[in-house]
């Protein structure tokens, strides 16, 4: 008997035509294509699906900013709303201050129109003093 004749590798794989232009396995390895950011960017998505934790993490932290820019907003508007209701009050009240201001002005100009008629006024213009107070009358006077 004769021992079957072992085959090497190389015999065992037929040779693969070689057409113009095509590498060998081992020079394809030596030119890596370019990084492109859609290659970089797509890499990192395959890795972030493959670590649901990670994917967990990031999708609450998500959430969370969501979260926190609704509540900044909401936040804002009470502070509007509050601001706005704080400017009718004001509003309101400097009416009423006006409206007061102009009622000690009429009350001040009707005063001063009392004053200007009297001589009291007049006097104290010229410098002079009129003395209002009453004389007393000698016969009604007390004797003593």
């Amino acid at each position: 008997m004769t021992a079957p004749a072992r085959s090497t590798a190389a015999e065992a794989t037929p040779a693969m035509p070689s057409t113009p232009g095509s590498q060998t396995p081992a020079a394809a390895h030596t030119h890596a294509p370019a990084r492109t950011a859609a290659g970089i960017g797509r890499r990192a998505w395959e890795q972030f699906a493959d670590n649901p934790l990670q994917a967990l993490f990031a999708t609450a932290i998500v959430a969370l900013l969501v979260l926190n820019f609704t509540i900044t907003n909401d936040r804002i508007d009470d502070t509007n709303d509050r601001i706005t209701r704080l400017e009718d009050k004001m509003d309101a009240r400097f009416a009423a201050l006006e409206q007061d201001v102009a009622e000690i002005n009429l009350k001040l100009t009707a005063l001063i129109a009392a004053l200007n008629r009297t001589d009291e006024v007049d006097a104290a213009l010229e410098g002079r003093l009129i003395d209002r107070t009453p004389i007393p009358d000698p016969i009604d006077a007390p004797s003593g």
